[in-house]
């Protein structure tokens, strides 16, 4: 068969079954125009939004904001983002983070610090789902990104633990790596569930000499 009639084929194929673009939230075929999202995603998003939001319990975090509640296809862009390495979903989902943080604004901002992912997971993975998230909501604020904190031991999944272990699987996990003496942090992550991490790693930013750590999330989990 000649490469004219092979692409001709091809071609007639495609017109009789077309790929569609895959909805990260909801898997369907459908396809979608923007953001990754089916038109039914994109109308159920919207109800879903949080916006600004009391911090998690502790006292630790001077203010919070978040974009969605969890589920639904926001639940659907953060698995594909952190567990399928759909890494070009960190725009948009970033954007409107950055949208959620408009209502905790004047507040002032040094720099955006992403919730570390230790090495071991991070390879495992190919990256940083937050590191992602927070260079695409610094581009949006036009602020520094800042890797200042690390996990010092590869602790054990948060999303697979009840909420008394989730309170103690963080204890000493978090360290300072760079100067944050001063500062405003904001801290970025993907989803808030109880606010163990959150608090972990703002002990970690204030016990570095950091001024006030604010937390930004995609999403929002309702357990505190």
């Amino acid at each position: 068969m000649s490469a004219q009639i092979q692409s001709g084929l091809k071609a007639l194929v495609r017109l009789v079954y077309p790929v569609r673009a895959v909805c990260m939230g909801c898997g369907t075929k459908a396809g979608f125009d923007r953001d990754w999202l089916c038109e039914d995603c994109r109308q159920e998003m919207a109800s879903r939004w949080v916006g600004v939001a009391p911090p998690p319990e502790g006292g630790l975090i001077d203010g919070a904001a978040y974009g969605y509640h969890y589920g639904g296809p926001a639940a659907g862009l953060v698995r594909n983002l952190k567990y399928r390495g759909v890494a070009r979903l960190a725009e948009p989902m970033g954007a409107r983070m950055v949208a959620a943080f408009a209502g905790l604004q004047p507040a002032h901002i040094d720099c955006v610090v992403p919730v570390p992912m230790h090495i071991r997971r991070q390879r495992r993975r190919g990256c940083n789902h937050a590191l992602l998230l927070a260079r695409a909501v610094a581009e949006g604020m036009s602020l520094p990104v800042a890797e200042a904190i690390t996990r010092t031991r590869n602790t054990r999944q948060q999303a697979r633990l009840s909420d008394e272990e989730r309170l103690h699987n963080l204890d000493g996990a978090f360290a300072v790596t760079s100067d944050v003496a001063g500062k405003r942090v904001l801290l970025v992550d993907d989803v808030c569930t109880t606010g163990a991490t959150a608090n972990a790693c703002a002990a970690a930013l204030l016990e570095g000499g950091a001024e006030a750590v604010l937390l930004l999330c995609f999403c929002q989990a309702h357990k505190f």
